[in-house]
């Protein structure tokens, strides 16, 4: 058994009561092994932003201290396990869907072992809900976990559904599926504490904007190839928000040849790095980071409205610039493969807002 397997042991892992009650309950060892293997791959993943970073497991302990509860406690603890195994088998479905059943160092599943593993993990996210108790605030927070998986569905339907989506439509997706789910985190781990309506929104909203920020990382990171694992681009998947800006602002004849690109790109290595230059060239990842910017303005406002000065709040602030997308001096991005080199005649960029909407940003 590697380290990471043995981490899910741990009492101090979020997912350490899982591990004890599959042990309860009798499951086969044969596919408790499995779903091990599976937890122990993704926590090494790069792919998956939540392993690896012990403040982002850390979610619904933090916001439910910040809200004047206690961070360790039974309840921190069933909840933080619920959302992790939700979010790992959402994850793995994401792979699924893209083809790409074993990411980085997963053991070789079938498509239909994968399939059957990321069940076992929602079954498992159930369990884990199941030891809230009967209280009002267990009964919130499970409807609360059953309405954003629907919604998250909805938003792998529609990513699954639009190949080429709109910019307006990329961002609809982000909020759908990323923004939802973070926003679960941080609201479920507040109501372990608080039940002011007006409080708990403003929890759900600080993590529906750190989801979107995460989202625009992993868009970003996602223009090239990183630890063994395929570009966007050459894996040929659906439109993220680089690809979608680029399409937004670029005239006619380029948005044809760009589209060409990415036709070609999933097998050649040199329509992939033009296509790459391209989009980076429209000037996709500045108009990104200033977006990365105004949602983590966003989720500072929603986060300082519904907590008073804290620790707790601190650390969720913190987290904010952890997960930031930056551009350097030069105009580069830290979450971009190459240097930005936005163009638009009046010497500045394009900024598209939420509704499609087109009007000349500010000379970088």
């Amino acid at each position: 058994m590697g380290p990471a397997t043995q981490s899910l042991l741990n009492p101090a892992y979020p997912l350490a009561p899982i591990a004890r009650w599959w042990g309860e309950a009798g499951i086969e060892s044969e596919y408790v092994e499995a779903m091990r293997l599976a937890l122990a791959s993704q926590e090494a993943s790069t792919s998956c932003p939540v392993h690896g970073n012990s403040a982002l497991l850390s979610l619904p302990g933090l916001c439910c201290e910040a809200a004047g509860g206690a961070r360790v406690q039974r309840g921190v603890e069933n909840v933080t396990a619920a959302w992790c195994l939700l979010y790992r088998a959402a994850h793995l479905f994401d792979h699924i869907a893209d083809g790409d059943v074993a990411p980085n160092a997963a053991p070789a599943f079938s498509p239909g072992q994968s399939l059957n593993i990321a069940v076992g993990m929602m079954t498992s996210a159930s369990l884990a809900l199941c030891a809230l108790g009967e209280n009002e605030a267990a009964h919130d927070i499970r409807r609360d976990f059953y309405r954003t998986g629907l919604e998250m569905c909805a938003g792998q339907h529609a990513g699954l559904t639009v190949r080429e989506p709109t910019l307006a439509q990329c961002w609809q997706i982000a909020e759908a599926r990323s923004g939802t789910f973070f926003a679960l985190a941080c609201r479920a781990g507040a109501r372990l504490a608080e039940s002011h309506l007006s409080r708990l929104v403003r929890f759900g909203e600080f993590g529906c904007q750190l989801g979107v920020l995460i989202q625009i990382g992993d868009d970003l990171t996602g223009l090239g190839p990183a630890a063994g694992e395929r570009s966007d681009l050459a894996a040929g998947r659906r439109w993220t928000l680089p690809v979608a800006y680029a399409m937004s602002v670029m005239p006619g004849s380029d948005r044809k040849q760009l589209q060409e690109l990415l036709r070609a790109a999933p097998g050649n290595a040199d329509a992939e790095a033009q296509a790459r230059r391209r989009i980076i060239e429209s000037g996709a990842v500045l108009y990104l980071t200033i977006e990365a910017e105004r949602c983590s303005r966003r989720a500072e406002a929603a986060l300082k409205a519904a907590a008073p000065p804290s620790p707790a709040r601190e650390e969720l602030l913190a987290l904010l610039q952890q997960v930031l997308p930056r551009v350097n001096g030069e105009g580069s991005s830290a979450s971009a493969p190459e240097s930005v080199c936005p163009f638009h005649p009046g010497g500045g960029f394009l900024v598209p807002d939420r509704l499609g909407g087109l009007a000349p940003g500010p000379a970088p």
